[in-house]
């Protein structure tokens, strides 16, 4: 029995695969742990994309290289393919797409299925994606009740013939695949104590959604740019729900400087965004450190740079948010590596944000925001305080405190008179040019930084904490790290994932002297690595890196790994 089942599904864009993905993940998720992941091409129609179901025993969030069950919608895709199909992999397609030469070559066990025919007589091609979850329905021995209901939600707007062509197709795939292809439901070993009421299937996206609104973001203000734009969809089909308003600014520019305005405001504001937004909201972020006015930013990273592989994976941008903005300010950088996570840390980034008076940024990327996978549910803390005061008539925005913190007044809120000035200022918001006073801001502003420590997001410690061996990362490397070290025997590893990268606490560079410090990231010149060194003096030993657009797989943490042990 296997461990893991990994479906591949090949096809065009414009096929439905994300339809496919859908149904299946949420219907697998009835009696398997699942997640499920995508490598697509930039492009509407054509090319050649694939989804990646992946069926656990115990809870996944990762992606990994050898296919099991390989479904061809289109006759392109082998030699994108061919690295990850092993003598073991089955073939399912068309069957003139199984007459690849490669496949006759090697022998692979194939299974012919005329996707057309069958889509054909259940209404049209438009049917054939919901022939495939038929297939799979009977392969994996799923309950077709449940997959019916799914459809009938799902359709059920756009008419009863469109919901009974699709019962159709899903039926006569279902009878197809039961009458000529061998189930493999029984060779998948079953997960232990998986109660499935206890989880939810989302995807990284609406991880980051749920944390925003958990967070009181009541305000979003973002240029659509991919793979962040996702978070602007799901907030916009909230906002009547939630109170959000939302607003889909003409450029990345305006839309930081839309969120500055509503915090100002009393609001809680988010952009979200991805490198190349990022690059042009730098002079908003400066503003935000000058005017000490709060602002949540979730930049979902792509391979740049400039355009690059808009539709692929990369953690390139952890230096560009560093530094992001001219000038010295303090800031907040947070990553999440599980869907958990991203729930927790979008929510804990509006607290901070609101009671730091910074920007704070949510690092994600492609593969985490367009991932499926399995949350177990949880309840969220309290409602988020806020820091908001109500303003005297001698009210002084920027009066000098011992933690560099001021209290925070909006306008209309108090007798005070809300000064907010992105020159330098006096403590009552007037511009001035002493350099008394302008030495005795920045050190307030910067001094923020021990009173953020105070409130250190606590990095995850895994394995022996004693070990001589540390693997560090962060982000969405997360996933695939711990499922690598559950299926190894190495007791002399630790691995340490960070959640907050800025600002890092000194005693880490306690905890990790005299180790051996492995660091993994999908970037090629080791960001976090570096801000290791410059931030706490930590060098590390071996860097393993990943930039060709794909996320870590199992396979290549033990490839690897090996490398590096050798």
């Amino acid at each position: 029995m296997k461990n893991s089942f990994c479906i591949v599904i090949s096809g065009e864009a414009g096929q439905g695969i994300q339809t496919i993905e859908e149904f299946l993940v949420r219907a697998i998720a009835k009696n398997h742990f699942v997640c499920s992941s995508k490598d697509i091409m930039s492009r509407i129609r054509g090319g050649n994309n694939t989804t990646e179901i992946r069926i656990t025993s115990q809870q996944s969030f990762a992606y990994e290289e050898t296919i099991d069950l390989l479904f061809l919608l289109n006759d392109h895709a082998i030699e994108r393919l061919w690295q990850r199909i092993q003598p073991h992999t089955i073939i399912l397609g068309e069957k003139e797409f199984l007459a690849h030469p490669q496949i006759l070559k090697r022998g692979l066990t194939v299974y012919p299925i005329p996707f057309s025919e069958l889509a054909k007589a259940s209404g049209g091609k438009l049917f054939e994606n919901t022939v495939v979850v038929g297939v799979l329905t009977a392969v994996l021995e799923l309950n077709i009740e449940f997959l019916k209901q799914q459809l009938r939600d799902k359709f059920k707007t756009k008419g009863q013939d469109i919901v009974a062509n699709n019962e159709n197709a899903l039926q006569l795939g279902y009878t197809f695949a039961h009458e000529n292809i061998p189930s493999i439901g029984d060779d998948i070993e079953s997960p232990i104590l998986y109660d499935p009421s206890e989880y939810k299937v989302i995807d990284g996206t609406e991880a980051v959604g749920i944390g925003a609104l958990a967070g009181g973001c009541n305000y979003v203000a973002s240029y659509p740019m991919s793979p962040s734009t996702g978070v602007l969809v799901y907030l916009s089909q909230k906002g009547q729900q939630f109170d959000v308003l939302v607003e889909q600014s003409e450029d990345e520019i305006a839309a930081l400087n839309m969120v500055l305005g509503a915090w100002y405001a009393g609001a809680r504001g988010l952009a979200t965004t991805s490198g190349g937004g990022l690059a042009l909201m730098q002079e908003a972020i400066s503003l935000s450190g000058m005017t000490e006015t709060p602002c949540v930013i979730h930049v979902a990273q792509r391979p740049g740079p400039a355009t690059g592989l808009p539709t692929r994976t990369e953690q390139a941008d952890l230096s560009l948010v560093q530094y992001a903005g001219h000038g010295e300010f303090p800031r907040i950088i947070l990553s999440p590596g599980s869907l958990e996570d991203g729930v927790l840390l979008t929510q804990r980034a509006f607290t901070l944000a609101d009671r730091y008076q910074v920007p704070v940024f949510l690092l994600t990327d492609q593969f985490y925001t367009d991932s499926l996978g399995l949350m177990k549910k949880m309840t969220l803390p309290a409602e988020p305080e806020s820091f908001v005061v109500k303003s005297e008539s001698d009210y002084q925005r920027y009066c000098l405190s011992e933690d560099g913190i001021s209290p925070r007044g909006i306008p209309g809120w108090g007798e005070g008179f809300v000064k907010v000035d992105s020159d330098e200022h006096t403590e009552e918001g007037l511009i001035t040019e002493s350099f008394t006073v302008r030495v005795a801001m920045n050190e307030k502003r910067l001094k923020k930084r021990e009173s953020i420590l105070n409130d250190y997001v606590t990095e995850e410690w895994i394995g022996n904490t004693n070990a001589k061996h540390i693997i560090i990362s962060w982000g969405s490397t997360y996933g695939v790290i711990k499922e690598w070290l559950a299926s190894t025997t190495l007791d002399d590893v630790t691995y340490i994932h960070l959640k907050q990268l800025l600002p890092l606490p000194e005693r880490l560079q306690r905890e990790l002297k005299e180790k051996t410090i492995i660091c993994i990231e999908n970037n090629a010149t080791g960001q976090l690595a570096n801000l290791l060194k410059v931030e706490l003096n930590i060098t590390v030993t071996h860097r393993i890196n990943k930039y060709n657009g794909a996320p870590f797989s199992l396979e290549d943490i033990l490839q690897k790994w090996n490398e590096v042990m050798q």
